[in-house]
């Protein structure tokens, strides 16, 4: 999955290490667990996404998460998502290859 992919998906935000570009702070604590919706990749730093969250009392923020992190948990929940007959079918396609 390309960044470009998530664009428009929604997430669960979770907790993260901080590093030069972006920290971890309590408002990230205040929105974790909450579900997320990517609004773009930073054009000068794509490995940051720029999200909005609509808390419970509707009120809406946004932030950013690392991109791969939330590439790596929207692959996750598809892949758990998969009916038994996409599953079959995938299976046949990655054998059709051997």
């Amino acid at each position: 999955m390309e960044p470009k992919d998530i664009i428009g998906k929604e997430f669960t935000c979770f907790k993260f290490e901080s590093d030069n570009n972006l920290s971890y702070t309590d408002h990230y604590d205040s929105i974790l667990g909450k579900t997320a919706t990517v609004v773009n990749i930073n054009s000068s730093y794509p490995q940051y996404a720029n999200v909005k969250i609509t808390t419970s009392i509707g009120k809406r923020t946004e932030c950013h998460f690392p991109t791969q992190m939330i590439i790596e948990q929207i692959e996750l929940t598809e892949y758990e998502n998969k009916s038994v007959e996409e599953l079959l079918n995938d299976m046949k396609q990655l054998i059709s290859t051997i």
